[in-house]
């Protein structure tokens, strides 16, 4: 039975990459076993991926034709999202993912209409704009949803990143 890996965690990200190179292609880049890969992907296991290791493994991930850098999105959002305490109510949960779904729709319709004029340099700058709103606006809705739900990166349930 697969273990499930928590969203936001080095341990998901790890998957991630061995889901594209194989266990056996990380353990190579890396120079140890696949078992020890195997633990560094484990939750539970008391293991951390350094970050020079982590570094070499988005790179073979890019490499090998994966879209995005697994580890590097997982550690920038970790940062973003902060260690805010309190909860959001129902209200605000819901209003975040209205203005997310608002901004992440914008996004992709300034993409789709900077394809359309042939990625003009204003077309395309207005698109970025929208895509870094939308980004924010997932985060936030990420964070709130992890600090009123005790979820994501495992550290309120005692996992180690």
């Amino acid at each position: 039975m697969t273990k499930e890996r928590r969203p936001l965690t080095f341990e998901r990200a790890l998957c991630r990459v061995a889901e594209l190179i194989g266990y056996d292609g990380c353990a190579q880049l890396l120079g140890c076993s696949e078992n020890w890969v195997r633990k560094l992907s484990d939750p539970d296991a008391e293991r951390e991926i350094s970050l020079q290791k982590a570094r070499r493994l988005d790179l073979a991930y890019l490499r090998a034709g994966g879209y995005g850098r697994p580890f590097l999105e997982c550690y920038e959002l970790q940062l973003e999202m902060g260690d805010e305490t309190g909860g959001s109510s129902t209200g605000e949960l819901i209003a975040a993912a209205g203005k997310a779904a608002k901004e992440t729709g914008e996004a992709v319709g300034a993409a789709l209409a900077a394809i359309e004029k042939g990625r003009d340099a204003g077309s395309v700058e207005n698109a970025l704009r929208e895509i870094e709103e939308g980004i924010e606006a997932l985060t936030g809705v990420a964070n709130r949803l992890r600090v009123s739900g005790n979820g994501g990166t495992g550290r309120e349930s005692g996992h180690r990143n």
